[in-house]
């Protein structure tokens, strides 16, 4: 009955979850009609490579005080002076932080100049300070509403884009305009909503509870850099080897493989939460075998339910100048499926609070893929960004499962893994007939 609870909690949390994030992680999905029909492939392929050194630098700013402040809150939802604790040195945290970049960015005003500079640092301000102050609701469990800022943010994005780029004409700073816009409110929105105020307190500070926050956070920030590494050397290469065009074509390729991902990511905060509440339980190794396994299963399915119906619907929904971007679909859509593995694995380090392991692992992956990136981008172009891609996931997952060995025994299933890799080819030979 207890696992079968666990299973049902973990639903229940994942639909909550579902429900906003589906705002939110499909916007950029919603909106690609209206960036290929009215942006240049070149602007696009700036800003989009611009937007993803903003979400990728955020979290190393914030000495990843967002997934610090969840993970403590879960082990102090009982203890009302535990949470005002942990928030109020955290916030404190997050003060100094969010003012000393506001110092650099004034800085950074005068001596670098690139075009959206202005909006590009408001929208790091507002995403620093909105990336952990709502993460107090998934911490505190209050999952309905986190899932309603998840809808704001969603919403606002999609009207603002649209007025300021089809009506003002704002072209590509409309995304960062929006972006900023939108994490603003949702700030506002959190502190009333869990009145921070009753959490504040002065006397709560102290350099005890600041060196167990930074302990867990900072060794989470080589992570980061490498995530960085992973999902923007790609972009970053393409851009200076073979040009912002071609790097907007494979911006418009990553965003319909990346509706895994975005999917993916709803049931991930669910996972994790599940990880770290079931942790120290009896039965955890069957719990976290079951549940990766089916979740693999289930994303494969949708990876290939993907490659089946974007022959249908695809030169509706895109631009004349960006058709070249469905000859990668697939191949972005399978390394993502080893991506889901690779973080289900991962989530199970943020339970065991051994977030060094979470740091080296990606950096082996960044690094190769890097590598294979620089080797191949002047022999197969955009395919080398695919290619790397698929490898250095592929990688952190057998490193990943083999090193959690050392803690528990989670078993994977090869042969629904080798049945699906099987399937998946039948799927891809199909797509390009």
């Amino acid at each position: 009955m207890e696992k079968i609870n666990k299973s049902k909690e973990y639903l229940k949390n994942t639909f909550i979850l579902m429900i906003g994030k589906f705002a939110t992680q499909f916007t950029s999905f919603l909106l690609i009609p209206l960036f290929t029909r009215y942006l240049a492939a070149e602007d696009y392929g700036w800003s989009d490579l611009l937007q993803s050194y903003i979400f990728l630098l955020v979290p190393v700013l914030t000495l990843r005080l967002d997934s610090t402040i969840f993970r403590f809150l879960i082990d102090n939802r009982k203890n009302e002076k535990g949470k005002k604790k942990i928030i109020s040195n955290i916030i404190f945290l997050l003060f100094i932080i969010t003012f000393s970049s506001f110092l650099l960015c004034l800085i950074l005003i005068k001596i670098i100049r690139f075009k959206y500079i202005y909006s590009c640092l408001i929208n790091i301000m507002a995403l620093m300070i909105s990336n952990v102050i709502i993460q107090i609701l998934r911490g505190l469990g209050r999952n309905k509403e986190y899932s309603i800022t998840s809808v704001i943010i969603g919403i606002t994005n999609i009207i603002i884009n649209i007025v300021l780029i089809i009506f003002f004409q704002y072209e590509a700073n409309s995304i960062f305009i929006a972006s900023s816009i939108s994490n603003t409110i949702v700030i506002i929105y959190t502190i009333f909503t869990v009145k921070l105020y009753k959490y504040l307190s002065i006397k709560e500070i102290n350099k005890a509870t600041i060196k167990e926050i930074l302990n867990y956070s900072l060794p989470m920030i080589p992570n980061s850099l490498s995530w960085w590494i992973v999902s923007v050397s790609d972009r970053t290469i393409i851009s200076v080897i073979l040009g912002s065009s071609l790097n907007g074509i494979y911006s418009v390729s990553c965003k319909f493989s990346n509706i895994l991902n975005s999917i993916f990511s709803i049931f991930n905060m669910s996972w994790q939460e599940a990880v770290s509440v079931h942790i120290n339980d009896s039965d955890r190794d069957e719990f976290f075998s079951k549940m990766i396994n089916r979740l693999y299963m289930l994303f494969s399915f949708i990876s290939m339910l993907i490659i089946i119906i974007l022959p249908l619907v695809y030169k509706i929904l895109i631009g004349n100048d960006y058709l070249e971007s469905y000859n990668y679909i697939p191949i972005l859509l399978y390394a993502n499926t080893w991506y889901v593995l690779s973080s289900l694995l991962g989530g199970i380090y943020i339970g065991l609070k051994q977030t060094k392991k979470i740091a080296n692992t990606t950096i082996i992956s960044a690094i190769i893929n890097i590598v294979i990136n620089i080797l191949l981008i002047n022999k197969i172009g955009l395919y080398a960004a695919c290619i790397s891609t698929l490898i250095s996931y592929l990688v952190m997952t057998i490193y990943r499962y083999i090193d959690l060995k050392k803690y528990l025994n989670v078993k994977m299933n090869i042969k629904n893994i080798i049945i699906s890799t099987m399937m998946f080819i039948i799927c891809y030979i199909l797509y390009l007939k």
